[in-house]
């Protein structure tokens, strides 16, 4: 398809990638001049009535959703019988080859990447769309080590016509989670589940569950428990093995909850260095804690007989088991109290047995509050008091100024007593650091900068010679710089090159192929034709606007109002220059009255063999056969060639 042009917009450039439903190409924006990606239905999809609906409904929804690491989608369309979406064009490999180039990767890059792609599909959650196919093939790294998520226009979006969906049709089962694999209903917690995986494979380098065939795999998602990541590759925290697999139980109801769950306890590991096992996962279940790498197997007969009889013998173990047990619990717990009670008695003796010049100091405490912590700190040092200091971010006390204590001031004070003194410490403002947002789309980057910095954006839009249209050019203050959160940030995005003022030329007398020429070498285009339906290939031009002579910007589109058409019978009249020709073309017998074809011609130059586009239009309705085309020769000898829906329907010589 290298050199078609999809919607008179979408110019292929090369193809880059092909998967089970589409082809993706490299193209470029002719409006907007910049480099997109188009991803162009295959073939076997195009007579699915019920998915082609479903397809541009879906593809619609996801073309909402706005985030720093999700692909962005442009423009669904349709263009004869190719079904298409433009995409943000993204430089980089997919994080399935960005895995296999380092066989694995460290485990901070893992979360760190994880959060990422949790925070894109938390965005597309609250829309109520499910991607459904999260795997690494489908997120991209970037050259600067950014994930996208990229295939959100064949996601689902939560309704009961979209719950379910077909395992071999869209996604990889590899890395599907069980409901998917059975054909059930699926929602936010499939995403997570395949999170899950993909954390795995990053973490150890490869899948959790493989086999020869995908049924074989498929069934290990249903009945086998995944190894332990650490067991694979020594290193990984166990908090993160926890994580993993609660995202990847079989029953949903054992996963995280939402997609906010798993990313906080991913920002958790995140925020330590080491591989501690003491790191607070709040959104962890129990049960998760019973790490498991037995393979589940299938019972036999004689299997089920034995575990029959295991399970009679059960109630037997189980009451000798509790007649030592409960005793045991109730020794425990009376132990328990009484230490507790002697703890007690034994502070309270302690105070009135001490002689009183051994008994703990007490003093009057004084107002600590707007007062520098080092300099209180010193002070009590002297009086023998360690305080319990607190620091919390505060936008109007300064930096180190006390600003609450307890006990309050005037309160007695027993120093070395059960009661702390806390002291809170204003650590200032909370400070962001502006990130760096050129190239990015300007649209994301002012999500990015409000939802995840707290800051307030203000759009500034400029020309710009070196960013494309809608992309970010910088902020300011710039990036690196640090603000306070909620500052005012000015974004600053392009409009592309600044265009230059041009002539409109005189095209009113001229065929339509003679004046796009002139439109085209004035750097102007062809916009609406009329009478509507023209198409722009009869008879010759009455009128145009702008007018001839209007200076107007660079790319500014030319309307065209053509002669009405007169019924002839193929002959050339007089008053028609004798480079010019009218022919009427026939429908030929095969193609039915009411569908639409397209409709195109070309003239071979004799002696360079130079091939000229005179027209090429996409659904052209049959009903407008036999049809009356006036062709203006930009050569003098050649072949002429008309074409309905690529087939010759005339070759002459001029």
């Amino acid at each position: 398809m290298t050199g078609v042009v999809l919607g008179n917009r979408y110019e292929i450039i090369s193809e880059i990638g092909s998967g089970g439903m589409a082809r993706v190409y490299k193209a470029k924006d002719r409006y907007l001049q910049r480099t997109i990606a188009i991803k162009v239905l295959k073939d076997e999809f195009k007579e699915d009535n019920e998915f082609l609906k479903r397809f541009d409904t879906e593809a619609q929804a996801a073309a909402n959703l706005t985030h720093p690491n999700i692909v962005q989608i442009y423009d669904v369309g349709r263009d004869n019988d190719q079904y298409y979406i433009v995409m943000e064009y993204v430089d980089g490999i997919t994080l399935k080859e960005y895995i296999r180039q380092r066989s694995y990767l460290d485990w901070r890059e893992a979360v760190n990447i994880s959060i990422q792609i949790c925070s894109a599909l938390s965005k597309a959650h609250s829309r109520n769309i499910i991607h459904r196919d999260i795997k690494p093939h489908n997120i991209i790294m970037t050259s600067d080590g950014v994930p996208k998520i990229t295939d959100f226009g064949i996601a689902r979006l939560v309704t009961s016509e979209t719950a379910t969906m077909r395992i071999d049709t869209v996604g990889s089962v590899h890395y599907s989670s069980p409901e998917q694999v059975r054909g059930g209903y699926t929602d936010e917690q499939s995403d997570i589940y395949s999170v899950g995986v993909t954390i795995f494979e990053m973490v150890t380098g490869r899948v959790p569950f493989d086999g020869e065939t995908t049924v074989a795999v498929a069934i290990k998602h249903l009945q086998e428990e995944p190894p332990l990541p650490s067991s694979i590759k020594p290193g990984i925290p166990k908090a993160l093995d926890r994580i993993i697999l609660q995202a990847m139980a079989k029953n949903k109801q054992d996963r995280y909850a939402t997609i906010t769950e798993l990313i906080s306890d991913l920002e958790n590991i995140r925020a330590r260095s080491g591989v501690s096992d003491e790191i607070l996962l709040p959104n962890i279940r129990k049960e998760s804690d019973k790490f498991s790498t037995r393979k589940y197997t299938p019972l036999g007969d004689e299997d089920l007989a034995k575990s029959v009889n295991r399970r009679k013998k059960e109630p037997e173990n189980n009451e000798e088991k509790n007649k030592y047990l409960f005793p045991l619990l109730y020794v425990t717990l009376i132990v328990a109290i009484l230490g507790s009670v002697g703890y007690f008695v034994k502070t309270i003796l302690g105070e009135i047995i001490t002689p009183p010049d051994e008994w703990p100091k007490e003093i009057v405490l004084e107002s600590y509050v707007n007062r520098d912590i080092n300099e209180v700190l010193l002070e009590l040092e002297n009086d023998g008091i360690t305080p319990e200091v607190i620091y919390q971010n505060d936008d109007i006390v300064k930096e180190n100024i006390i600003f609450e204590q307890s006990p309050p001031p005037g309160s007695s004070f027993k120093v070395g007593g059960i009661t702390p003194l806390v002291l809170k410490v204003s650590k200032g403002p909370k400070m962001v650091e502006i990130p760096d947002v050129k190239w990015q789309d300007h649209n994301a980057a002012k999500y990015m900068l409000e939802d995840e910095y707290g800051l307030i954006v203000e759009e500034i839009a400029e020309h710009n010679e070196e960013v494309a249209a809608n992309l970010a050019i910088r902020t300011e203050p710039g990036k690196g710089a640090e603000v306070r959160e909620g500052t005012k940030v000015i974004l600053y995005w392009s409009l592309g090159p600044k265009k230059e003022q041009v002539v409109v030329p005189d095209v009113i007398g001229d065929t339509y192929e003679v004046a796009r020429k002139k439109l085209m070498d004035a750097k102007l285009k062809v916009g609406n034709t009329f009478p509507e339906g023209r198409e722009g290939h009869q008879g010759v031009i009455t009128d145009q606007a702008p007018k001839p002579g209007m200076t107007v910007d660079e790319d500014t589109p030319v309307d065209l109002f053509f002669e009405e058409s007169k019924e002839t019978g193929g002959n050339i009249p007089d008053d028609i220059p004798v480079d010019n020709k009218r022919y009427k073309i026939k429908l030929p017998k095969e193609f039915n009255r009411d569908e639409t074809v397209r409709f195109r011609a070309e003239i071979i130059e004799s002696d360079s063999g130079s091939v000229y586009e005179l027209f090429d239009y996409y659904e052209v309705p049959t009903k407008e056969f036999p049809k009356d085309i006036t062709v203006n020769f930009p050569v003098p000898e050649g072949v002429i060639r008309i074409y309905i829906n690529d087939r010759i329907v005339l070759e002459e010589w001029f």
